[in-house]
């Protein structure tokens, strides 16, 4: 993991915190929707408003894995399908559907996470079985032989692996967004990541006080 997207993840993570100043956060804090990375259509939670989002959903994550069956590696078409249905799904049944162009960004990269940390960075392959260990068991996949690789996950590599996600599934962005390196940044720091606007003030202390720009 490279030491920039770490950082913003970090700094994310204590910004879910009410009392941010002491550092440090629980995973529960994470799962309200005022949290700048909280978002609709997870891989395998169900939203705020249809279930117990903290909470893995086997059945949510069924539809994901069905995507990969009878393979034994992931690759990006194939991830991007899922992701998308999973948009597709909660948009038809949510009534509090939220998915602004930081959701999905968010939302970008959660799949763009786990193909490159599990996988290759640059073509999103990586063994499905330590994908199920990942969702399924929260845990990496040590058992199974995955080792980090040499090289590491940036918000360049991200931002580069949304783009290559996007195209594959071909969904319509927001107009006036961007899939890059900056509005990932912009969205991990609590900016609108097409106006810049401040959309979580705590989080922007944080980033102050760590350094963040």
């Amino acid at each position: 993991m490279g030491a920039d997207f770490a950082l913003l993840v970090g700094a994310a993570g204590i910004g879910s915190n009410p009392d941010f100043l002491s550092f440090r956060f629980d995973l529960d804090q994470l799962a309200h929707h005022q949290v700048v990375i909280e978002h609709d259509a997870s891989l395998s939670r169900a939203d705020l408003s249809t279930g117990d989002n903290p909470s893995f959903n086997q059945t949510i994550w069924d539809t994901v894995l069905a995507y990969y069956r009878g393979m034994s590696q992931t690759s990006i078409p194939v991830a991007a399908r899922a992701r998308y249905n999973r948009v597709q799904t909660e948009r038809a049944r949510d009534p509090t559907f939220t998915y602004g162009p930081a959701q999905l960004i968010f939302s970008y990269g959660e799949t763009a996470l786990y193909l490159s940390t599990l996988g290759d960075p640059t073509t999103g392959v990586a063994p499905v079985e330590y994908v199920r260990a990942l969702f399924e068991e929260e845990r990496l996949p040590y058992k199974e032989g995955w080792k980090p690789t040499a090289q590491p996950t940036t918000l360049a590599s991200l931002a580069a692996m949304v783009v290559k996600l996007n195209a594959a599934n071909g969904e319509v962005i927001p107009e006036g967004l961007t899939l890059t390196e900056t509005t990932l940044r912009a969205a991990l720091r609590g900016l609108h990541p097409v106006t810049g606007e401040l959309l979580d003030p705590p989080l922007q202390t944080i980033s102050g006080l760590l350094g963040i720009k």
